[in-house]
């Protein structure tokens, strides 16, 4: 105590000695109220680092992926954040959409088995489990794998469920347990870390905003770091509940039923497309439900008969044939590329042209094509027992237009005598909950003779996406799935982001520029960043409502010379306008008004006399 009042005494005591030597004294000082140019860039690339960088939640890499592969694909996605934020804030609020459509879905299964029992075959737990929302996030990235059996699916050792095929499992009471801990040990980052981040990017905000009230001129550069930032916040709270660089998904180990569920799978998602033909195994393979497999109708046949062959009163030709996809069929995109060219396609072998009796036929217009290798198998192989029948009648493979025609695999067997199964078992839960039926199966009038009966229509399992060698971030704008009812809402959302980006450049219309040109050049990428924004979104709003629209927004997807337009001119334009913003909010602070280097007063928002 001695010793710390004598080094007190000390220091007041020089003190008291130097201001009797006469040295000025001084009280509260305020520091100089200027900014330097480094000051601004190195505040607002740290913000774009954030912003960019800690607000990205990709999806789980594929099993192969290297570190180096994962860092590349990083650095696009920091690339497309930094030139077209408003891609990634869509990307985001796809999967948020998908896996909120996911949790209402399993509260549902779950909701109606605590009202009307449990399957007694299955565990009760697992059957009536909700998820919430971080688990849905963690099935929509692709966290979920399933372990292949090598004697059905010898190509891939394990595969992605999709949100369509955790959708599936739970539809069927086959839930996979998932324990949220899990997840979140597997996240690199948790909620205080994200309100970290968010607050420091919250201070480009305040900063700006003062400025704008102090009435002090507002760079280029803060600018556009300001539409990141507003960004960023749109990502953290669509992505709030998302695991953030998962690199381990939890791997389902194999059973009996899961074999047979992903073959079916398998069989109807894209990844078992043959030489990117877009025909699936289960194109060709028509469904009947037990209940009609005594009818005589059911099992196949082969009719050589010449009168089958194109006649003025055929039934196929006078009606038009009509399919109901199921919801969020991949054919529904383009249904006269799912179906193929129908007009007067009929089963077939022809009495006098050299074809053989024994094998069956397509025939398109006057001319016959043989089926394909691959399917005549079916007709050796299939019994009345079996479910998915290959018909005659319409076989995708079979038109000129597909070039696929090899033996068919031992595995490819084994898959359609799972599938078989696991049909029965989704027709059988679907006739308990009738509303459903659409969601997983196709009706078609194919070789009908009643087009306008739906009790006559020929059953096909629905072509949906359920599993994949790995889940993409961005799906795209034309499916999401059964939540592919928000399709339009999306494709909504990138466009008004992209108007949203555009117009809070184009507010920069009056600032200084380096030059006159910098400055109309400017002006006219922001505006065209922005208009692209507002006429797409009027033209989507109104694909909704106008059904003329919808069939307009078709045709230009599916034109070549839109297509081409788009890739060699607008593609290219778009670009040129984005790395112009970018690259000029930096190389304009060459020259500034010096008011741009003063900070604002924030005494004027304190309480003071």
């Amino acid at each position: 105590m001695f010793t710390l009042c004598l080094v007190a005494f000390l220091f007041v005591r020089r003190g008291v000695s130097a201001a009797e030597g006469g040295a000025p004294l001084t009280g509260w000082y305020e520091p100089p109220n200027e900014r330097g140019t480094w000051d601004i860039i190195v505040s607002c690339v740290l913000t774009l680092t954030i912003c960019i960088w800690s607000a990205l939640h990709l999806n789980v890499p594929t099993e192969e992926s290297r570190l180096a592969q994962r860092n590349y694909r990083r650095a696009r996605w920091i690339i497309l954040g930094l030139f077209a934020p408003e891609l990634v804030v869509s990307t985001a609020f796809g999967q948020f959409l998908t896996a909120r459509w996911l949790r209402g879905e399993i509260r549902k299964d779950a909701v109606y088995r605590k009202e009307h029992g449990t399957d007694p075959g299955w565990s009760s737990e697992q059957q009536l489990q909700e998820w919430s929302i971080t688990q849905c996030y963690y099935a929509v990235m692709g966290g979920i794998r399933m372990q292949t059996n090598p004697e059905c699916i010898p190509t891939h050792g394990r595969l992605s469920l999709t949100a369509e095929g955790v959708r599936m499992l739970s539809f069927l009471g086959r839930l996979p347990e998932i324990d949220e801990g899990q997840i979140d040990d597997k996240s690199k980052a948790d909620g205080l870390a994200k309100f970290l981040v968010v607050l420091q990017a919250g201070w480009m905000i305040i900063q700006t905003l003062a400025r704008v009230q102090q009435k002090l001129p507002v760079t280029l550069l803060e600018i556009n770091t300001m539409g990141h930032v507003v960004c960023a916040f749109a990502l953290y709270g669509l992505w709030w509940s998302k695991p953030l660089d998962v690199k381990d998904p939890t791997t389902v180990l194999n059973e009996e039923w899961q074999d047979r569920l992903l073959s079916l799978m398998w069989m109807c998602s894209p990844i078992c497309w043959h030489n990117d033909d877009f025909i699936s195994e289960i194109r060709c393979l028509q469904y009947t439900p037990p209940s009609e497999r005594h009818l005589p109708s059911a099992a196949p046949s082969v009719n050589t008969e010449e009168k089958s062959i194109h006649t003025p009163n055929s039934p196929v030709e006078q009606k038009p044939q009509k399919t109901h996809f199921s919801v969020g069929s991949i054919g529904a995109q383009d249904p006269i590329k799912f179906i193929g060219p129908l007009d007067q396609f009929q089963q077939g072998g022809v009495d006098g042209e050299g074809l053989d009796h024994n094998v069956s036929y397509a025939v398109h217009g006057k001319k016959s094509f043989k089926m394909a290798k691959e399917h005549t198998i079916f007709f050796q192989l299939q019994k009345p027992h079996h479910g998915l029948h290959h018909s005659a009648l319409y076989c995708r493979r079979a038109l000129k237009d597909c070039d696929s025609h090899e033996e068919l695999p031992p595995a490819a067997i084994r898959r359609w005598e799972h599938a078989c199964l696991a049909v029965d078992d989704l027709w059988t839960a679907c006739a308990t909950r009738p509303e459903f039926t659409a969601y997983f199966f196709t009706a078609s009038t194919l070789g009908s003779t009643a087009p306008d009966d739906p009790a006559m229509a020929t059953k096909f399992v629905g072509e949906v996406a359920y599993v994949a060698a790995h889940v993409p971030n961005f799906p795209g704008l034309g499916y999401l799935g059964s939540v592919n009812v928000h399709r339009d809402a999306l494709k909504s959302v990138v466009a008004f982001a992209g108007a949203a980006y555009g117009g809070l450049h184009l507010a920069a219309w009056n600032d200084v520029f380096p030059t006159a040109a910098e400055r109309w050049l400017w002006i006219g990428c922001a505006l065209a960043t922005g208009a692209s924004g507002v006429l797409l979104a009027l033209f989507f709003l109104a694909s909704q409502k106008v059904r003329a629209f919808e069939h307009l927004e078709h045709l230009v997807r599916n034109s070549t010379a839109v297509r081409w337009a788009g890739a060699s001119i607008v593609t290219p334009l778009f670009l040129t306008a984005r790395v112009f913003i970018v690259v000029e909010a930096f190389i304009s602070l060459r020259r500034q008004p010096a008011d741009v280097y003063q900070t604002p007063e924030w005494s004027e928002y304190l309480p003071h006399l």
